[in-house]
């Protein structure tokens, strides 16, 4: 099994090294992992500016490449949280000046504020936040492809009180999802959602993964979205059953940001 979406406290909001992440990766004999650090230009909150020192981290990741070939695939990630502007400039400035294996485009705030605080949630529905969230994500992927997969595509699901009826954001996911297809991109199973309450719901949800599908898609990685040491690993398993069942019998890995297809089971 491989786990590709690890924070390590390279990342404002996560807290174990990335020799605890590792370690922990090899004593569940997982296969490979992608550490995937946070970079989100302008995140607007000064308790978690999210201001990856990314000259250190790609120190630290080449160097836990090669203390730990042999035993476990490691994969020198980067989780982008994408921003129209000059943001999109910082995220790939970052991207093209460092062999990264792996990078996960996400969307985490939007010019009016990070997607879970009260700033942008507070007197307003699920359809308003998820509106904003999808537009945000749509204008940016129109013009940026220096990326692999979607992170957790839904993620606006989290946080809101009930979710927007698919009618409102069907035209929103509609195109995201063509235009990841037709740049060759890929969609990720976040299986955080088992953490947070929303396994029935799904990360992404059964139609988005079935739509992405339909259209041709064919990249998917599992990820578990650690921010700590204990759930590296966790629900992997269960991210792969739910391939399975919306017909994908592979999944997905990433090297020299090339992908690498595994047949499940």
């Amino acid at each position: 099994m491989f786990d590709y979406h690890i924070h390590t406290n390279f990342s404002d909001d996560a807290e174990s090294p990335i020799k605890a992440v590792l370690d922990t990766a090899v004593e569940m004999e997982l296969s490979g992992v992608a550490l995937t650090d946070h970079l989100d230009p302008y995140y607007q909150d000064d308790e978690y500016p999210w201001e990856l020192n990314v000259p250190a981290y790609e120190r630290a990741l080449t160097e836990a490449q090669a203390r730990y070939a042999g035993r476990i695939a490691v994969a020198k990630g980067i989780e982008l949280g994408l921003i129209e502007g000059d943001g999109l400039r910082v995220c790939d400035k970052a991207v093209s000046d460092f062999p990264f294996d792996f990078v996960i485009a996400s969307v985490h705030h939007t010019e009016r504020a990070p997607i879970h605080t009260a700033r942008f949630l507070d007197g307003r529905t699920a359809e308003e936040a998820a509106t904003e969230y999808y537009e945000a994500l749509l204008a940016c992927i129109k013009t940026y492809r220096n990326y692999d997969v979607l992170g957790h595509l839904n993620v606006i699901d989290r946080y809101t009180d009930g979710y927007a009826p698919e009618s409102a954001t069907i035209p929103y996911t509609e195109e995201i999802l063509k235009t990841a297809v037709e740049y060759g991109k890929g969609l990720e199973i976040n299986t955080s959602a088992f953490r947070f309450g929303m396994a029935g719901r799904g990360t992404p949800t059964s139609a988005l993964l079935t739509r992405f599908k339909e259209l041709g898609g064919e990249i998917v990685t599992i990820g578990s979205d650690a921010h700590a040491a204990k759930y590296v690993g966790a629900f992997i398993k269960e991210g792969e059953e739910i391939l399975l069942a919306h017909g994908f019998h592979y999944f997905t890995t990433f090297m020299d940001r090339v992908p690498k297809f595994h047949r499940i089971g």
